[in-house]
């Protein structure tokens, strides 16, 4: 193997399916063949198994859309707070510094510990879930949207500035533009985020919800429905992040 060979998409598609059918028959060879028990990993057929169990049992199908909701609304109010003030602070260094020892630490706080304060704060309702993932996924954006406004090349200002561009022109005519693809794809990193912290999110009060499910599932010790839900949660991740760049390649082709 070359080292940063290019792959085509053929092979590179091919490659994808040679993975995930390995990895299915080392799950099966572990499962059938009692290498691993099956209170640890439960067989393809016992996952399989479980998903009539969940929807008719557990409502799957309303717990995904609950949890849908839940992501989504925390994800759009992280890009409507983050995009305009990363936009802000990526084009004024002043103000970044000025922020910078209030905002820059927040990439290390520990989401989980707020789940107490956010309790107190907005009750056990949907309001404290969704506050929970905007702010699981607002300090992870803000610093990308500055970053996608910093990595605008510097000879476009220029050319602009020679071109007799006004400051109010650099920024709507060459920042904004030019930063949008790269947001485009923040936007796909803190959608994928938002499904990591779901489970958090929904560990109180939650009567439906996939993160709720799951805790249930634990408590129980149906580790068959721990994966299936897993895969759940996967599967939908996976489509709206697909749904995401569908999206950014009909904004931005012209960036390709």
């Amino acid at each position: 193997m070359e080292v940063r060979a290019a792959v085509t998409n053929q092979k590179a598609r091919s490659l994808a399916l040679a993975g995930l059918v390995s990895f299915v028959v080392a799950w099966c060879v572990l499962s059938y063949g009692g290498l691993v028990p099956r209170i640890i990993l439960p067989s393809p057929t016992d996952v399989l198994g479980a998903f009539p169990v969940l929807h008719f049992e557990e409502a799957l199908v309303r717990s995904a859309i609950a949890s849908l909701y839940r992501v989504s609304m925390g994800f759009l109010l992280s890009a409507v707070v983050a995009i305009p003030l990363g936009l802000v602070m990526g084009t004024f260094p002043v103000l970044k510094h000025f922020f910078a020892p209030i905002l820059d630490p927040l990439r290390f706080l520990p989401i989980s510990a707020l789940v107490p304060l956010f309790i107190v704060w907005f009750g056990i309702d949907d309001l404290q879930k969704i506050v929970f993932l905007f702010v699981g996924t607002f300090v992870y954006m803000l610093p990308l949207v500055i970053e996608a406004v910093e990595n605008v090349e510097e000879v476009y200002l220029q050319t602009a500035t020679t071109l007799g561009a006004s400051k109010g022109q650099l920024v709507r005519h060459v920042l904004i533009p030019g930063s949008l693809p790269a947001i485009g794809e923040a936007l796909r990193v803190m959608n994928g985020i938002g499904w990591t912290y779901v489970i958090l999110a929904e560990v109180i009060n939650a009567p439906y919800g996939l993160g709720a499910l799951i805790t249930v599932a634990g408590k129980r010790s149906h580790v068959d429905q721990i994966f299936a839900l897993v895969i759940v949660i996967l599967v939908i991740g996976v489509v709206t992040d697909q749904i995401i760049r569908l999206v950014n390649r009909q904004l931005f082709a012209w960036a390709e």
